[in-house]
């Protein structure tokens, strides 16, 4: 059965591995566990993330002023 939810346990290369599963209601799995994530680990993947957005912007802006980017803009 195709699977979006990859913090679920059961999930696996956009399936769930198990072979009979309940929906609530709303159309939620009833079977899904979902993967603790510490708030640490949180912290630093946001860390992570946000200093690379960062980096791309300041690379994007010096390619402005150098005159490389799209002109017009």
């Amino acid at each position: 059965m195709t699977c979006e939810n990859q913090l679920c346990i059961y999930w696996e290369d956009g399936a769930c591995i198990l072979r009979e599963v309940h929906l609530d209601t709303q159309g939620s799995c009833m079977e899904c566990i979902l993967v603790e994530l510490t708030e640490e680990f949180l912290e630093e993947k946001r860390r992570e993330l946000l200093d690379k957005i960062c980096r791309q912007e300041a690379a994007w802006r010096e390619s402005r002023v150098d005159g490389a980017g799209p002109s017009g803009l």
